[in-house]
C-alpha cells in the first residue's frame, strides 16, 4: 500500500512540474461572425419574446393588486356598513325595552283596582277593556321577540365583521407578495430592456462592421483579426496612461453588493465638463450618442507592447472623435458627464483584453467585453483606495 501511495506521490509531482500551455480560443472567419451575428439576431428575438410575457406578467399583477385595493375598500366600507347597523340595532333595543318597561308598568298599573276602573270606564264594554290588555300583552311579546332578532342580528354583524377583517388580512398579505412579485417583475424588465438594448446595439454595430470589412476586401474564410492586420494597422504605445489629469476613483472593479451586479470597470470622480483623455494611442472603433444605460460613449482600439486592448468611456458630456480617428494618449476625445443612467457627475472607464467589435461583440457573456475585461488598476498607475490625483 506504501509503495502505491509513494509512485501516486511521484506521479503527481511530476505533472506538476510539466508547463501547461494556455488554449488559446481559435479565431472567427468572417463567415463564422456571421452565423454568430444570425445567432444575436436568434436571442434578441428570443429576448423581445421574453420581455413581451414580462410585460403581460407586470400588467396581470398590477391589475390583481388594483383588484386587492378595489376589494379591500369595499370590505372597508361594508364593516362601516356593519357597525352602523349594529350602533341603529343597540339604540333601538333599549327604545324596545323602554317601550315594554312602559306597557309592562301601565299592565301593572291597570291591574290595580282604581285605576282599572278609570280605564274601564273609559272603556266602551268589558269586552272592549280585556281586548285592549290582551293587545298590550302581545305587543309586550311582540318587542320581546324582536329585541332577541336585534339582538340576534347584532352577533350576525360582530361574526360578520370578523370574517370580514381576516379577509382583509389576507387580501393584505397577498398584497405585498404581489407587490415583491411585481418589484421583481420591474427588475426583470430592466434587465431585458438593457440585453435587448445592448443586443440591438451589437446587431447594428455587427453588420456594420461586417459590411465595413466586405468593403475593405476580406474574405468569407479569413480571420477578422488577420484582415485588420491588413488593411487597418492600429498606432502602437508602450502603455496606459490616466484619462484626466484629475480625478478619484469612486467606485472600484469588481462585484458591487449594493448594485447586486459585477462592475466591469472603475468609475472616476470628476466635474461635469472635465477633459477625457485617450489612456493610450490607438483608433477610435465605435461613438455612441445615448440617454440610457453608459450614455454617450467611445471605444478606443489599442496595441499596447504588441497586444490588443479596447478601453471604453461612458457617461460623456460631449465627443470630440468619430469612428475611424486615431487618438494619443494626448488627445482629448471627450469631456466627462452624466449622461445615461448615471449615479451622478463620472467617468465610466473600462479596459479589455483584445478588441471589441472584432474580437468580441456583446458586452455580457462568455465571449464578450466583460469576460475580456481587466481591472484598469492593473494597467494604469492610480493612487491606492480612493487617493485622488493631480496629474496623468
Amino acid at each position: 500500500m506504501k509503495k502505491i501511495l509513494k509512485k501516486s506521490l511521484i506521479i503527481f509531482l511530476i505533472l506538476l512540474l510539466i508547463p501547461v500551455t494556455p488554449i488559446k480560443a481559435k479565431e472567427k472567419t468572417l463567415a463564422e461572425w456571421e452565423a454568430e451575428l444570425n445567432k444575436t439576431e436568434q436571442d434578441l428575438i428570443k429576448t423581445q419574446q421574453q420581455q413581451s410575457q414580462n410585460q403581460q406578467n407586470i400588467n396581470k399583477t398590477q391589475q390583481q393588486i388594483n383588484n386587492i385595493y378595489s376589494q379591500m375598500a369595499s370590505i372597508t366600507t361594508e364593516m362601516d356598513n356593519k357597525t352602523k347597523e349594529s350602533e341603529q340595532l343597540e339604540k333601538d333595543i333599549v327604545k324596545k325595552n323602554k317601550q315594554i318597561e312602559d306597557l309592562m308598568r301601565y299592565y301593572e298599573v291597570s291591574s290595580s283596582g282604581s285605576t282599572m276602573l278609570e280605564y274601564i270606564m273609559g272603556a266602551e264594554s268589558i269586552t272592549d277593556l280585556i281586548y285592549r290588555l290582551s293587545i298590550t300583552e302581545q305587543i309586550s311579546k311582540y318587542n320581546k321577540k324582536s329585541i332577541r332578532q336585534m339582538n340576534d342580528m347584532i352577533k350576525q354583524n360582530e361574526q360578520i365583521k370578523k370574517d370580514l377583517e381576516k379577509k382583509q388580512k389576507d387580501l393584505s398579505k397577498l398584497q405585498v407578495d404581489l407587490s415583491v412579485q411585481l418589484a421583481e417583475l420591474n427588475k426583470t424588465k430592466e434587465t431585458l430592456n438593457d440585453e435587448g438594448h445592448s443586443l440591438t446595439e451589437s446587431i447594428k454595430e455587427m453588420k456594420n462592421t461586417l459590411n465595413d470589412f466586405k468593403k475593405m476586401g476580406c474574405r468569407s474564410n479569413e480571420t477578422l483579426s488577420a484582415c485588420a492586420n491588413r488593411v487597418n494597422v492600429i498606432p502602437s504605445g508602450a502603455g496606459f496612461y490616466r484619462p484626466t489629469a484629475v480625478g478619484r476613483i469612486t467606485s472600484n472593479f469588481g462585484y458591487r453588493p449594493s448594485f447586486g451586479s459585477y462592475h466591469y470597470a472603475v468609475d472616476i470622480g470628476v466635474g461635469i465638463g472635465t477633459p477625457v483623455y485617450s489612456v493610450a494611442s490607438g483608433t477610435v472603433m465605435k461613438v455612441i450618442y445615448s440617454n440610457r444605460g453608459g450614455g454617450n460613449q467611445i471605444i478606443v482600439h489599442h496595441k499596447v507592447n504588441g497586444k490588443y486592448y479596447t478601453s471604453y468611456y461612458c457617461h460623456l458630456s460631449t465627443i470630440n472623435v468619430k469612428k475611424g480617428d486615431v487618438v494619443t494618449k494626448d488627445t482629448v476625445i471627450a469631456k466627462s458627464g452624466n449622461t445615461g443612467n448615471s449615479t451622478g457627475p463620472h467617468l465610466h472607464l473600462g479596459i479589455a483584453n483584445g478588441r471589441w467589435y472584432v474580437d468580441y461583440y456583446n458586452y455580457y457573456g462568455s465571449n464578450s467585453f466583460g469576460s475580456h475585461a481587466i481591472n484598469p488598476r492593473n494597467v494604469i498607475i492610480f493612487p491606492s483606495g480612493s487617493g485622488s490625483w493631480s496629474n496623468r
